[in-house]
Parts: C-alpha cells; structure tokens; sequence
C-alpha cells in the first residue's frame, strides 16, 4: 500500500496537511484527499512535486483549505 503525507508551501514554511493519504481526486481548481480512514479535505491549489520513491510526499502550493 502507497499512503503519502500531504503538505503546503506558504513562503518558506511547508504545512502538513494531511498524513497517510490514499486518494487524490481533482475537482474545479484544487483536490479533494482523502486518507486512510475515509476523512477528507479539499485543498485549492496546484500541485507543485510528487515524491512516491523516496518520502511519499506530495507538495500543494495555495493556502485555501477547506474541512
């Protein structure tokens, strides 16, 4: 199973959005995610890197979040 931790730019700072994510859908001008035990956030943005070799991390650039 391929879990990955989710995070924000904002400047200089990367925010932890969301841990253990399982699914990415996008919707409109961001994406819905959904981890592990169903819980879901919508994030708008874009995606900025995707890393699923080394740290299972994926790197969003917004700071809208919405829950």
């Amino acid at each position: 199973m391929c879990l990955s931790n989710v995070c924000m730019n904002t400047g200089d700072l990367q925010k932890e959005i969301m841990q253990d994510v399982g699914r990415i859908e996008a919707e409109g001008a961001g994406f819905w995610l959904t981890n592990l035990f169903g819980e879901k956030v919508f994030i708008e943005g874009s995606i900025q890197s995707i890393d699923l070799v080394d740290e299972n991390l994926i790197i969003l650039s917004s700071e809208k979040v919405k829950q």
